[in-house]
């Protein structure tokens, strides 16, 4: 059973690919900012870029939530940010320290990075304003944090896919067909 997180900046179409996929497979859907504290939404909020430390316990909790999927033998499609190499190794180890092995097992775990243009995510953000938290002041740190990886082999179980031109069904088909690799 697979483990799908998509991932990103904010405003790239997270929430509303991850429920694609959930209304068309049935698959549970677990939105990360649900597991935010109160005082890393209040940062958000006043337009506070969010450190390491104030994501790391976090993340530990994301992790702790796809490891009840796993061990259930349950699906579920995760939107998180994910957006430094060694957050998505949190996700998949539950440990801040790179030496530790995935518990996850990598043939079921896909972490599908969205990108978008920077000109399309701010005029996304300034129309959803009213709807979310993030402050569209965070944008840049957004990216600034950002790290995709390099190539197949740095994170295998890590594939990106590009929304520039392309409707929420055709990025939908494009996760469909990373999943029948």
């Amino acid at each position: 059973m697979p483990i799908v997180i998509i991932g990103g900046v904010t405003a790239v179409g997270k929430t509303s690919t991850a429920k694609k996929l959930k209304n068309l497979y049935g698959w549970d859907y677990v939105e990360a900012d649900e597991y935010h504290s109160k005082t890393n939404i209040d940062k958000m909020i006043a337009g506070i870029a969010l450190t390491d430390e104030d994501r790391l316990p976090w993340l530990q909790i994301l992790h702790e939530q796809l490891k009840k999927y796993l061990s259930t033998n349950r699906t579920c499609v995760m939107t998180c940010s994910a957006l430094k190499r060694s957050y998505r190794h949190i996700l998949l180890t539950g440990s801040s320290d790179p030496n530790v092995k995935a518990e996850m097992p990598k043939e079921d775990f896909y972490i599908i990075m969205l990108t978008l243009s920077r000109k399309a995510l701010h005029d996304r953000l300034v129309r959803r304003q009213h709807e979310h938290f993030m402050n569209p002041i965070l944008l840049d740190s957004q990216f600034a944090t950002l790290e995709l990886p390099i190539n197949q082999e740095d994170e295998p179980y890590t594939y990106i896919i590009n929304c520039d031109d392309l409707s929420q069904d055709e990025i939908v088909c494009q996760i469909q067909l990373l999943l029948k690799k």
